[in-house]
C-alpha cells in the first residue's frame, strides 16, 4: 500500500466529487481520502451517500457540543480559581489586620513596646486561666459521675435494667479515662482512681440493694429450713437480679456465680464456715477433706430435686433465645448452685494445703481425696463448668499449679520407698508357683509386687487433667522404678555369669559354696527368677498399653510431637529427645507405638538374654553329664537280644537321665510351654549331635549293643514324653533315631523287609541306596553317614568279606 498521498493512486470516485477544486485538498488530507475510499468502493455505494452525509453531520454536531462543553468548563474553572485566589488574598489580609490589632492591644494592655514582650507578660495569666478551666472540667466530671451514680441507685430495686444504663455509662467513662491517661503521661491519677472507685462502690451498692430484697423474701419463707413456695414476687426478684448482672454475665470468660444463686447459697456458705473453719472438731486438720467434701456432695444431693423443679425453669426462661442458652451454668440450676458453692470450698482447700504442706502423708492423701472429689462432682451431677468440650477442670487444676512439684516428689519418694521394701523383703526373689496357671511362666513375688506398685502409681495420676502432669508421673516415677528393677535383674545375671564362667571367677573371685549353689537346678532357678520377673513385667506393661488411659496418652503425645521441633521442649521443660528416649522411638512418626515401648524392649532383651543363658546352662553341661556314657566300651557285647521292653538301659545313662528329668520337670513347672520348647529343642539338637558323633559314628556295635543303644534312646525320649506334657513329639531327636534304626537292621529279614546284608550292599550301591532310605523311612541321614553307621555294625562288616565298590 502507498505510504503517502503523493504516490497514492487517486480514487476516481473522489475526483468525481470535485475534480477541479476538491482533488488537491483531498490529497492533502490523507485521513479524509482514506475515509472516502473506505465508504465509497463501488458505484452502488452512491445510494448510501445521503446516510453518509447525515452521519457526518451528526458527528460534527456532537464534536461541536463537546467543544462548547469543554470551553464552558474551562471558563468556570478559571472563574473559580480567580475567586479562590481573591478569597485567599482577602483572608490573608484580614488575618494580618487582626494580628496587627491583637498585637497593638496586647502592647497597650501590657504596656509593652513589642508583641513578643506582650506575649511573655500574658503567659502567666493564661496558664492560670487554663488551670481554672481544667479545675472546672474536673468539677463538672465529678458532678457527672455523682449524678450517674445517684441516677442508677434511684432505679433500684424496681427497675434494674434502667439502673444499668448510668452504670454502663460510668464503666465506659472509666475505660475512656484509662485509655487517655497513657498518652497524657499518667495525668489526673486521682480523678481516674475516684471514678474507678465510685463505679466499683456503685456496683456493690446495686448488688446489695437487689440481693437484700431477694434475701428478705427468702427470710420470710424460712429458707433454707423449708423449701419456699415459688410466688410471683419470688420469681420476679430472681429475674431482676439476673437482669442486673447481665453485662457481667455476657462479659465473663470464666465460670461466674449468678447473683440469685449466690443469695440462695449464703446460708449454706455460713454453715460450711461454721463447721469447717475455726476450732471445731470437724475443722481439724487431721480429718483432711473427709468431712467437708462429703458435706458438700450431700448438700447438693439434698437440694437437687427442689432446684431442678423450681429454679431450672426460671433460668431456662430467662436465657431462652440468648447465646448463653446452651451453657449449663446459666440454664441448669444444679450447675449454677455448685458454681456458687465452690468458692468457699476452694478457700478451705487452699488453707488446708498451707497447713499440711510439710506433712507428706497428709498432703498425698488430701490430693488423692481432692482428685476423687472433682471426679464425683463431674460424674454425679454432670457438672462441666460451662465447658461442653473439655468439661470442668476441677479444683485440682489450680491446686497443682502451685503444688504439683511438691506432690509429685512426695509420691516419687513414697513409690521408691515401697520399691525398696519390696526388694528387701525375704520372698522378693522367690518363685511364686501360684502366680500363673500351668503352661505359663511363673514370676517371683518381687516382680508381682513391683507390677502392682506400677499399677498403684497409675491410679495416683490417671485422673489428672493436664497432659504434662501425666507424662511427668510416667517418666519420673514409673519409668524410674522400672529402670531400677531392670538394673537389679541385670545385676543378677551378671552375678550368675561371674560365678559360672571362668573369666568371671577369675575377675571377681568366687567361693566353692557360691559355685555349688549355682550348679544344676540351683543355676536354672537363679536364671528362671530373672526370666520370670522380666516376663511378668513385660506382660503387665503390654496389658497396660491397651488400657484406654495409656492409649489416649500416646495419641496426645503423638499429636504434640508432630507439631514440635526436635530441638524444642515437648512436655513442660522436658525436651523432645528426652521424652522420646523414655517412651518410644516411634514418637513423632507414623509408626504404631506406646508410652512403654522403650521399657518393654529393654525387658525383652533381658528376657531373651536370660533364655539364652538357660539354654547354654543345659547345653554346656551335656558333655560332662554324658562323659561316662560316651566312653562306654560295652557296645560290642555278644549275646541274645532280649525282648524290647525288658532291655535294661545302660548303667552310665542313669545319672544323665536323672539330671535331664530334673531339669525338664523344673523348667516345665517354671516357664511357659513356648519357652520350654525353644530351650529344649536347642538342647536336644545339641544332645543329638553329641550322641550321633561320639557314640553312633565312633563306636562299634554288635546286634545286642545296637539294641541297647536303641533302648537308651527310647529311655531318653520317654523322659521327655513324661515331663514335657505333650511337647515330646516336638523335642525328639529324629536324626539320631534314623541312625539307630539303621544300626538295628536285623540279621535275618522278615517278610517284606531287608536283611542287614541287603541293606549293607544297597547302601554301597550307586543306584539302590535310595531304596534303603525309602523302605526304612530314613529322612535325615546322608548316604555317607549311613555308610559310616553300617561300618560300625560288626555283623554287617563280617557278612561281607569284600567291601563293595562305590
Amino acid at each position: 500500500m502507498p505510504s503517502s498521498s503523493a504516490t497514492r493512486d487517486k480514487s476516481p470516485l473522489a475526483v468525481l466529487l470535485d475534480p477541479r477544486r476538491s482533488g488537491p485538498k483531498l490529497e492533502q488530507d490523507v485521513r479524509l481520502e482514506d475515509y472516502l475510499n473506505d465508504k465509497i468502493q463501488t458505484s452502488t455505494d452512491f445510494g448510501n451517500l445521503k446516510v453518509l452525509i447525515e452521519n457526518i453531520d451528526l458527528q460534527k454536531q456532537q464534536l461541536e457540543k463537546q467543544l462548547r462543553d469543554a470551553k464552558s468548563k474551562l471558563q468556570e474553572a478559571r472563574q473559580s480559581s480567580a475567586h479562590y485566589n481573591s478569597s485567599m488574598l482577602e483572608q490573608t489580609q484580614e488575618f494580618q489586620r487582626q494580628q496587627a490589632s491583637v498585637q497593638k492591644r496586647l502592647m497597650i494592655v501590657t504596656n509593652a513596646h513589642t508583641p513578643e514582650e506582650a506575649t511573655n507578660r500574658l503567659r502567666g495569666p493564661l496558664e492560670k486561666l487554663r488551670k481554672v478551666e481544667l479545675a472546672n472540667s474536673y468539677v463538672e466530671m465529678l458532678q457527672e459521675v455523682e449524678d450517674l451514680a445517684n441516677e442508677a441507685r434511684s432505679h433500684l430495686p424496681a427497675h434494674p435494667k434502667e439502673a444499668l444504663r448510668p452504670y454502663i455509662h460510668l464503666k465506659e467513662l472509666v475505660v475512656n479515662l484509662v485509655e487517655l491517661q497513657g498518652p497524657a503521661e499518667e495525668a489526673a491519677p486521682h480523678l481516674v482512681t475516684h471514678v474507678q472507685n465510685t463505679t466499683k462502690r456503685l456496683w456493690v451498692d446495686m448488688k446489695r440493694i437487689m440481693t437484700d430484697e431477694f434475701e428478705a423474701i427468702l427470710r420470710i419463707s424460712n429458707w433454707p429450713e423449708e423449701a419456699p413456695e415459688l410466688t410471683r414476687e419470688w420469681s420476679d426478684c430472681f429475674e431482676r437480679l439476673l437482669d442486673l448482672q447481665s453485662p457481667e454475665i455476657l462479659a465473663a470468660r470464666e465460670p461466674i456465680v449468678l447473683l440469685p444463686m449466690e443469695v440462695l447459697c449464703r446460708n449454706f456458705v455460713l454453715q460450711f464456715r461454721y463447721h469447717f473453719f475455726g476450732a471445731r472438731d470437724t475443722a481439724q486438720t487431721k480429718h483432711l477433706g473427709t468431712y467437708f467434701f462429703e458435706w458438700f456432695l450431700g448438700t447438693i444431693e439434698t437440694w437437687e430435686p427442689f432446684l431442678r423443679e423450681n429454679v431450672t425453669p426460671v433460668l431456662a426462661a430467662h436465657f431462652r433465645g440468648s447465646k448463653l442458652a446452651g451453657n449449663s451454668l446459666h440454664v441448669n440450676s444444679i450447675a449454677a448452685f455448685i458454681t456458687a458453692m465452690l468458692p468457699v470450698v476452694k478457700e478451705k482447700v487452699d488453707s488446708l494445703l498451707l497447713e499440711i504442706s510439710n506433712e507428706p502423708h497428709n498432703l498425698s492423701k488430701f490430693i488423692h481425696q481432692l482428685m476423687l472429689f472433682d471426679d464425683s462432682v463431674r460424674s454425679r451431677f454432670d457438672y462441666d463448668g460451662g465447658n461442653i468440650d473439655c468439661g470442668w477442670k476441677g479444683l485440682l487444676w489450680d491446686v497443682l499449679d502451685t503444688w504439683f512439684d511438691r506432690w509429685s516428689q512426695i509420691e516419687k519418694d513414697f513409690a521408691l520407698e515401697r520399691y525398696r521394701e519390696i526388694i528387701q523383703s525375704e520372698d522378693s526373689g522367690q518363685i511364686d508357683y501360684d502366680s500363673a496357671i500351668s503352661g505359663k511362666t511363673k514370676t517371683t513375688h518381687g516382680a508381682t509386687k513391683v507390677a502392682d506398685l506400677i499399677q498403684s502409681v497409675t491410679e495416683q495420676y490417671n485422673k489428672l487433667r493436664r497432659f504434662s502432669h501425666k507424662i511427668r508421673f510416667l517418666i519420673n516415677i514409673q519409668a524410674e522404678i522400672l529402670d531400677q528393677y531392670l538394673g537389679r535383674l541385670a545385676d543378677s545375671l551378671e552375678r550368675y555369669m561371674s560365678v559360672t564362667t571362668t573369666v568371671g571367677r577369675t575377675l571377681h573371685g568366687v567361693t566353692k559354696e557360691e559355685r555349688a549353689r549355682l550348679e544344676g537346678i540351683g543355676g536354672l532357678e537363679s536364671l528362671c527368677k530373672v526370666y520370670g520377673s522380666a516376663d511378668h513385667i513385660i506382660s503387665k506393661l503390654k496389658e497396660s498399653i491397651n488400657d484406654e488411659f495409656f492409649v489416649d496418652l500416646w495419641e496426645v503425645l503423638q499429636e504434640r510431637a508432630k507439631v514440635t521441633s526436635t530441638t524444642d521442649a515437648l512436655v513442660g521443660s522436658m525436651s523432645y529427645n528426652e521424652v522420646k528416649g523414655c517412651t518410644s522411638d516411634a514418637v513423632g512418626s507414623r509408626e504404631e507405638g506406646s508410652v512403654f515401648d522403650v521399657t518393654i524392649a529393654a525387658y525383652q532383651r533381658l528376657a531373651n538374654r536370660t533364655e539364652s543363658l538357660i539354654t547354654q546352662a543345659i547345653k554346656y553341661s551335656l558333655p560332662n553329664s554324658f562323659k561316662a556314657y560316651l566312653t562306654k566300651p560295652e557296645w560290642t557285647t555278644i549275646g541274645e537280644v532280649p525282648i524290647s521292653p525288658s532291655i535294661a538301659i545302660t548303667a552310665e545313662l542313669d545319672q544323665p537321665l536323672q539330671t535331664l528329668k530334673e531339669n525338664s520337670i523344673f523348667l516345665r513347672d517354671t516357664i511357659s510351654y513356648a519357652a520350654y520348647r525353644r530351650i529344649w529343642r536347642e538342647c536336644f539338637d545339641t544332645l543329638q549331635d553329641l550322641l550321633f558323633q561320639e557314640v553312633l559314628l565312633k563306636q562299634t556295635f554288635t546286634t545286642l549293643g545296637a539294641a541297647r543303644l536303641m533302648g537308651d534312646i527310647d529311655a531318653i525320649q520317654s523322659i521327655v514324653d513324661s515331663t514335657s506334657r505333650g511337647a515330646g513329639s516336638a523335642l525328639s531327636m529324629p536324626k539320631l533315631k534314623d541312625g539307630v534304626t539303621l544300626l538295628n537292621v536285623p540279621l535275618e529279614a522278615a517278610e517284606g523287609s531287608m536283611s542287614l546284608k541287603e541293606v549293607y550292599e544297597k547302601l554301597y550301591s550307586a543306584t539302590q541306596s535310595d531304596e534303603v532310605f525309602e523302605q526304612l523311612g530314613l529322612t535325615r541321614l546322608t548316604s555317607l553317614e549311613a555308610r559310616k553307621i553300617m561300618q560300625n555294625r560288626i555283623e554287617a562288616v563280617a557278612s561281607w568279606t569284600e567291601e563293595p565298590d562305590f
